[in-house]
């Protein structure tokens, strides 16, 4: 392998270890930059547009939609720099409330389909149990929605933790063996005899 891929890899296994530790202990502050870098390129994206996309083609509803566009881009990636996780976190915190409220409604549901099924003879106990696990999740949801992003974070960080190690490892396993050639001048015996 050629040794500046080795150490391309080296070094994509420490900024990787590195990257998942910073996951795994600071996970808020990682989500926050994430969303600056995002928003950082979505800025770069709408100058892109309207400067260059959007002189392409001389069709005026072209050029309406990518100005929309490339203003759209633009605002949104300067809301994601100066409110860096605002609205991914309520975002986050809305869709969780709203899939507990789901699960809470669907095991009511499920509540009355039950009883229409014990009506007929349906053995409901596989239901009875999805019921009691829907609730308990939709529980669950409802005391720490935070955590779980929290959580999901930091499990990132694990995977490219060890994807990093994995990286230094492999590179460590396959460094190729360095054998020297010795050159022997061809005169060198003829002197001796």
């Amino acid at each position: 392998m050629n040794p500046a891929m080795r150490k391309t890899y080296i070094g994509i296994g420490i900024l990787s270890i590195i990257i998942g530790l910073m996951m795994l202990i600071v996970p808020h502050q990682c989500i926050k930059a994430i969303v600056i870098i995002l928003g950082i390129f979505s800025i770069g994206n709408g100058i892109f547009n309207l400067f260059s996309i959007r002189k392409l083609i001389a069709d005026s509803n072209f050029v309406k939609t990518i100005t929309i566009r490339g203003t759209i881009s633009i605002i949104v990636g300067l809301l994601a720099i100066f409110l860096p996780l605002v609205f991914a976190g309520i975002l986050w915190t809305v869709m969780v409330y709203t899939l507990a409220f789901y699960l809470l409604i669907s095991s009511g549901m499920e509540i009355y389909s039950i009883i229409k099924m014990k009506q007929v003879g349906i053995n409901t106990k596989p239901y009875i149990a999805e019921i009691i696990g829907s609730i308990v999740i939709a529980i669950i949801l409802l005391i720490i929605p935070a955590k779980i992003g929290t959580l999901i974070v930091r499990l990132l960080g694990i995977a490219i933790m060890i994807i990093g190690v994995g990286l230094l490892f492999f590179e460590i396993k396959s460094k190729p063996l360095v054998v020297y050639t010795e050159e022997v001048p061809e005169n060198s015996n003829k002197d001796k005899d």
